[in-house]
């Protein structure tokens, strides 16, 4: 089966009055968390644009998305075919977006350091890396075991040796061909992604 996965992008500087604008479309929840946050504004962006995304497809105001966390703090709407994830890495949000089907997503901005990264692979993860790039394939490989992980409603507990990205089970495994400086995964349950990418200007 072949599930088609929107995968959309946003940029996380911008301008405090923008901020302050998507702000205002949060829950007070969110603006409460947001203020713990040493990050609050690319945190309030971040959340916004999965607000402004959720109600393009839902046909309402971003304001009046109603979003729950599941037993493992994973975003939800209730009620509702629609599944999602957000991820966001240095100044990029990216959001998957589809139906009937557990999504996860993950992007991570290439100046993060990978050396810690390799004591989490799997033997069959360490056979297949091919050495060209090896810091770029590390955070490819990361990035598919976190949206494993998301995909599978895992908490802040996962283990990520735990997850093998050469045996994703019932998940497929796509990479993502994101702005440069990033490298991003999908993981989809008991499909294959058709991935389409689209860029959220806000």
């Amino acid at each position: 089966m072949v599930r088609t996965v929107e995968v959309w992008q946003a940029g996380l500087s911008q301008p405090p009055e923008l901020v302050r604008s998507l702000e205002a479309m949060l829950s007070d929840e969110e603006r409460e968390r947001a203020s713990r946050l040493a990050a609050a504004p690319r945190w309030i962006v971040a959340r916004a644009a999965l607000r402004i995304v959720l109600a393009g497809r839902l046909g309402i105001h971003p304001g009046d998305v109603e979003l729950a966390s599941s037993e493992h703090g994973k975003p939800e709407i209730l009620g509702s075919a629609l599944r999602f994830n957000l991820s966001h890495s240095a100044d990029l949000a990216v959001i998957a977006l589809t139906e009937h089907a557990e999504v996860g997503i993950d992007v991570e901005h290439t100046s993060r350091r990978s050396r810690a990264v390799e004591r989490t692979l799997t033997p069959a993860e360490h056979a297949a890396l091919n050495g060209h790039d090896r810091h770029t394939e590390l955070l490819r490989i990361w990035c598919r075991k976190e949206a494993l992980a998301k995909a599978g409603g895992g908490g802040l507990g996962w283990a990520p040796e735990s997850f093998d990205t050469q045996q994703p089970g019932d998940f497929s495994l796509s990479d993502l061909l994101l702005q440069d400086g990033y490298v991003g995964a999908l993981a989809l349950q008991g499909a294959t992604a058709e991935v389409t990418l689209h860029r959220l200007h806000l």
